[in-house]
């Protein structure tokens, strides 16, 4: 749910109108899990077919991320259950996706280890300002901070990288059932691009370890 992120003020639970569109967002947040766990099976079926309808459900998968983010910001409010869902969802489906396709050997066993260690950290650092009131976007108080971490243009193509590095990664993975050589043809393309998207992962966690030790000053500080 992509207004946790978008806004430092709670929603107003008393709010009706809020309260269902909170609702749906959050049910839709939700349903992205079931979802992920079948796409990732059909990774193992060795029929071609299947593999593309994973393809397809993946693609909803992303679309879906992106729409309880347009549900949530119609009103530019957030719960904090919310926050918690949409980051859990996140995370999930991220580091779910990078282990399955590193236990497939398209992917290093390192980045699985960097984006774990990264939604660890970072989203450690976040509860602590979501324990003060803060979001995870709100708390950043350095201007490159904010631009890396919360600027619209930074999570658009991080958002953007992750989609099309797994969009291509399982496009790969299907189409290797009836040419294998694809493995091969598409290796550099795929290695690529998960180094860009592990690159953004980490430029865009420093920030926040950075900007976080403010949260751990005590007051007379």
């Amino acid at each position: 749910m992509k207004a946790a992120k978008d806004s430092d003020n709670f929603i107003d639970t008393s709010d009706e109108a809020g309260w269902i569109a909170m609702l749906i967002a959050n049910l839709i947040t939700l349903a992205r899990l079931p979802l992920l766990l079948l796409l990732v099976a059909l990774l193992f079926c060795p029929r071609f077919g299947m593999r593309l309808l994973g393809l397809g459900l993946l693609i909803i998968l992303f679309l879906m991320d992106w729409f309880d983010g347009y549900v949530a910001r119609m009103r530019n409010e957030v719960t904090e259950l919310g926050a918690v869902l949409d980051i859990a969802l996140d995370r999930s489906v991220e580091n779910i996706l990078w282990i399955t396709f590193m236990y497939l050997r398209m992917v290093p066993l390192w980045v699985p280890i960097v984006f774990l260690m990264r939604s660890f950290i970072v989203d450690g650092i976040r509860g602590v300002a979501l324990s003060q009131g803060k979001s995870g976007f709100g708390m950043m108080h350095s201007a490159l901070g904010r631009f890396l971490v919360a600027s619209r243009f930074m999570r658009g193509f991080y958002g953007l990288a992750k989609g099309v590095t797994f969009g291509l990664l399982y496009f790969t993975w299907a189409m290797a059932v009836r040419d294998p050589q694809i493995l091969i043809t598409l290796h550099p393309l795929n290695q690529a691009l998960i180094f860009l998207t592990a690159g953004l992962c980490i430029i865009r966690g420093l920030p926040v370890v950075q900007d976080g030790r403010l949260l751990f000053r005590s007051p007379q500080n």
